[in-house]
């Protein structure tokens, strides 16, 4: 089963922290195994009480958190796009969902970094516009 992004949010979110699934596990009061299948994308639709204890568990920041919440109802969010954000806490959440929406003809794929630009230079345009 290939990773998800919130698999990988909630990864590098426990790994930021240096926490082991088992240490999550028991800060968090949700069972190892299923901590496991959601990073791995075995499970995809944590309900909001877990998902509440994650990310009280891992101490997301605010917009890390607000990430966490929006995956869990966008399971097909690019895992690339979702650890370059997570990498770069200056870009914000709302730029974060823009790029996240996004659809593409064929195959090719912008990369995190050119699709973020991307969305940043629209929200500058609507701003100019204002």
């Amino acid at each position: 089963m290939p990773q998800t992004g919130l698999g990988a949010a909630l990864r590098a979110l426990r790994e930021r922290r240096t926490l082991s699934q088992r240490e999550l596990s028991e800060l968090s009061d949700v069972d190892n195994a299923y901590i496991n299948r959601l990073e791995s994308g075995e499970k995809t639709n944590p309900t909001p009480d877990t998902l509440a204890k994650l990310i009280r568990a891992l101490k997301a920041p605010e917009r890390d958190a607000a990430m966490v919440k929006w995956l869990a109802d966008h399971a097909d969010a690019s895992v690339e796009l979702v650890k370059y954000v997570l990498d770069h806490a200056e870009i914000p959440v709302d730029y974060f969902i823009s790029a996240a929406g996004m659809r593409f003809r064929g195959d090719a794929r912008p990369t995190p970094e050119k699709l973020i630009e991307r969305v940043k230079r629209l929200y500058e345009a609507e701003d100019d516009e204002e």
